[in-house]
């Protein structure tokens, strides 16, 4: 077997494993939202919001398994081979972090909503620890959020550095 089929055939196999990977966990995933549904509206007594925070973090979730299909899938094409690889994979990584932070940020929109409908009846004390703990957590995604862009920005300028001085390097070792 030539080593360009064997290449050929491991890639078609790779995405062959990963549609019915995903196939799978999107099955399961919307069970799971189904299901969770009817068990929520089987107890009357749960809260309305926290049935609307459930739904939400399992609708998201949803979310991020097709954002995952889509950013492995993506990397599946790329060609490892080319000069410009480790710029292009860092730029496929990081297009699935920004999508990764997106959902996060309705996620927190959504808790924040919550969180100020749950605490109204909350005394003024209380929902002052309430509002620092939910700020203090989103702060500290925040932080996390600002670190990865800026290493992402930082290894990409590195790859790309790299991938400039490569070429010039090389000519010189041939003389």
């Amino acid at each position: 077997m030539e080593t360009t089929n064997f290449a050929k055939e491991t890639a078609a196999f790779n995405k062959t494993a990963l549609n019915t990977s995903f196939d799978a966990l999107n099955t399961i995933s919307g069970q799971a939202l189904a299901a969770t549904d009817v068990l929520l509206t089987a107890v009357p007594s749960f809260p309305e919001e926290g049935k609307k925070a459930v739904t939400t973090c399992l609708k998201e979730n949803q979310k991020a398994l097709d954002n995952l299909k889509k950013h492995i899938g993506n990397g599946l094409e790329l060609d490892l081979t080319a000069a410009t690889a480790p710029v292009k994979s860092l730029e496929a990584i990081e297009s699935f972090y920004n999508d990764a932070f997106s959902q996060v940020v309705v996620i927190k929109n959504e808790t924040k909503t919550l969180v100020d409908a749950a605490t109204k009846q909350f005394p003024k004390e209380a929902k002052s620890i309430v509002t620092f703990w939910n700020d203090s957590f989103n702060f500290g995604f925040d932080s996390f959020q600002n670190y990865v862009v800026n290493n992402f920005a930082l290894a990409k300028k590195v790859a790309t550095d790299v991938f400039a001085v490569a070429p010039a390097v090389q000519a010189k070792a041939a003389k």
